[in-house]
């Protein structure tokens, strides 16, 4: 390995559960809306969706985006009116963090919850 510093797997994951939120029933219950509207969101970012999945059933959505080397995943509970969401941006550009939490606060932004419980987990490390 060369002496210099190599910057590997940098990146930043935030989740979200959000509970009892007060957006309009489509929004935990549609996979095609809520996979449209967060590619939407995912562009607003300035960041760009290479994949997408979306799996929806009774029990909720699941719909995770694809973005180079990171991505977005949201999983819904309509009858507890609830949805997690995790954001992960991987790269060391300097305006990665704040596209990260852009994001995040315009995905959460979208459901009104009443409360929510965030986390937010560095990813990678020096290596030399």
């Amino acid at each position: 390995m060369p002496s210099s510093t190599v910057r590997s797997m940098r990146g930043l994951h935030l989740t979200a559960d959000l509970y009892q939120c007060r957006c309009e029933p489509r929004w935990l219950s549609d996979g095609l809306a809520l996979a449209g509207w967060a590619r939407q969101a995912i562009q607003a970012a300035g960041l760009d969706v290479v994949g997408e999945t979306v799996s929806a059933g009774p029990g909720g959505v699941s719909a995770a985006l694809l973005l180079p080397h990171s991505h977005v995943t949201l999983h819904t509970w309509p009858r507890q009116r609830g949805i997690t969401i995790d954001v992960s941006l991987a790269g060391d550009a300097g305006d990665m963090p704040a596209k990260a939490r852009g994001l995040m606060d315009a995905l959460v932004g979208r459901f009104a919850p009443e409360w929510t419980e965030q986390r937010s987990l560095d990813r990678g490390s020096d290596v030399t």
